[in-house]
């Protein structure tokens, strides 16, 4: 008779003892990380029981033995990815195996936004601040891309060289219906440094259209500035020729903004739109969807002049050379 009662004891113990033990895995799985953000790296190669110690030492989980037997238990052993964490306050060890388990590790690659209307230079810049390429990286050997590169937001892994960071653009140029059209491209490019809205740009477009087909300069300033900057870009073929400053030729950067244009205009090239008749010979930025969208359907009007007041806000537009004249004295004070 004692003899059973002692089994049947033990069976209440053991029972228990269960009860508490199932209790106690289950506070361990469900009970919130430390008050504070924790970031930890997990190496290629750290197996469950390296990364229990690491996660038990930061205060993450509270019991290595409880993480390793869940992580064994679901089988997820072979699933913990390498990577930089952050876990939050609250996160239970069930958020922590899942997130190590399913690679959502902080991402290490770096965003670019490149704006509409960026030429080949500023976005050598661009990518060169934030420590992708070096100085002249693109500019020095993808000039011959300008018009194609396409401005958006862009996620590059570090590493990428300029070859890579050329060819992702260009392909979501295509990708996002950039037409192969030399004259459109280098229209809507005029059009990005010339016009803000897209109802302008229609118009805008609409002038130069009417233009070339009467045979009238075009007189785009943007172009006249773009030209000097590639004129004086001789880094690589004519480094003791080159106008800019020794700084400009090192890092492979020309601002057009700084161009001379009074004088500019007055000296012959390829660029000039006031000597020479017809489009320049290539893009002179590279231009978003609303600008090529204007460039392949111009606005039709009685308009053959334009300018821009001088503080960039409004396009103010002519019949005559007469108007536009009187236009230029009153906007502009010439």
């Amino acid at each position: 008779m004692n003899y059973k009662l002692r089994i049947k004891d033990w069976k209440i113990i053991a029972a228990v003892a269960a009860i508490i033990l199932i209790g106690w895995i289950g506070f361990v799985l469900f009970q919130p990380s430390s008050g504070f953000s924790k970031e930890i790296i997990i190496k290629e190669g750290q197996g469950v029981y390296e990364i229990g110690d690491i996660l038990l030492k930061e205060n993450i989980i509270a019991n290595k033995f409880v993480f390793v037997a869940y992580v064994l238990l679901t089988g997820n052993e072979k699933n913990l990815k390498a990577g930089r964490y952050i876990f939050k306050p609250g996160d239970n060890l069930l958020t922590v195996v899942h997130l190590i388990a399913s690679g959502l590790a902080e991402s290490e690659d770096i965003l670019v936004t490149i704006p509409e209307g960026f030429n080949i230079w500023e976005i050598d810049q661009k990518f060169n601040q934030v420590g992708l390429i070096g100085k002249g990286g693109i500019s020095r050997n993808f000039i011959h891309k300008e018009g194609h590169l396409f401005p958006d937001t862009y996620r590059f892994k570090k590493g990428t060289n300029p070859e890579g960071i050329v060819s992702k653009m260009e392909e979501n140029y295509f990708k996002k219906g950039g037409t192969r059209s030399d004259e459109v491209i280098i229209i809507a490019s005029l059009l990005e440094k010339e016009a803000k809205t897209k109802e302008d740009m229609e118009l805008v477009a609409g002038i130069i259209y009417k233009r070339l087909k009467l045979g009238i300069p075009l007189q785009v300033d943007a172009s006249v500035s773009y030209g000097w900057c590639l004129r004086n870009f001789e880094i690589s073929v004519y480094p003791l020729r080159s106008r800019l400053s020794e700084a400009s030729r090192n890092i492979g950067y020309c601002d057009v903004a700084q161009a001379p244009l009074a004088l500019e205009i007055k000296i012959d090239g390829p660029y000039n739109t006031y000597i020479r008749l017809g489009l320049p010979p290539g893009a002179i930025s590279n231009p978003g969807l609303i600008a090529l969208g204007a460039a392949l359907n111009p606005r039709s009007s009685d308009y053959l002049y334009y300018l821009s007041t001088r503080d960039g806000n409004q396009i103010i537009y002519s019949k005559t050379a007469s108007e536009h004249s009187a236009n230029r004295n009153k906007y502009l004070g010439i």
